[in-house]
């Protein structure tokens, strides 16, 4: 299948709206006669030009903006996690930084450390591509990863104290102190 140009589409998009005038419009319906594929594709526009052409775009309201800001302060917006379910979850992600550091301490990830090499991994080659499609398009050898049980496990640690001081701020300490602002303390 032949590929048609950004600019013959430009064409074919303009002989659809009606723009196209004298020797340029008579010029595509005689390359409409001679190429199948372009009068085929001429056909798919002219079909998705009366489907999108049907479609009308719905308008709201003139006084919808109106009543949605009416109902903004209609309904209290509410903390999500009560204070109990926050500090349940607070207490199992510093358990698990508790544990995973006990586990880095005692040198558990010390010996797991591994290499990933990107050029063992199979890259599928499309089926009417040939035997050479990988190393045509991959000129040079991919690098390789050491990849580090301990720095991952210690990462993994401190994003957990980052996520339960988020947690602490957000679930237990802001719906305590707005309860004491409330309450005139």
């Amino acid at each position: 299948m032949e590929k048609i140009s950004p600019e013959l589409e430009e064409k074919l998009l303009d002989y659809l709206d009606g723009s196209l005038r004298g020797a340029e419009k008579e010029s595509l319906e005689q390359q409409f006669q001679q190429n199948p594929v372009l009068k085929a594709r001429l056909e798919t526009l002219r079909t998705l030009h009366q489907l999108l052409a049907g479609n009308n775009l719905e308008q709201p309201s003139k006084n919808f903006t109106q009543q949605v800001m009416l109902k903004l302060d209609q309904y209290p917006r509410t903390s999500s996690l009560s204070i109990r379910n926050g500090l349940l979850l607070l207490t199992g992600v510093f358990v698990v930084a508790i544990l995973a550091a006990l586990m880095v301490s005692t040198g558990m990830f010390d010996n797991t450390t591994s290499v990933i090499d990107l050029n063992k991994i199979e890259v599928p080659k499309p089926l009417e591509a040939p035997q050479q499609y990988v190393q045509e398009y991959i000129q040079q050898p991919l690098p390789s990863f050491e990849f580090d049980g301990k720095l991952m496990v210690n990462i993994i640690i401190c994003l957990n104290l980052v996520l339960g001081w988020i947690l602490l701020d957000r679930a237990i300490l802001k719906p305590l102190f707005k309860k004491r602002m409330q309450m005139g303390h």
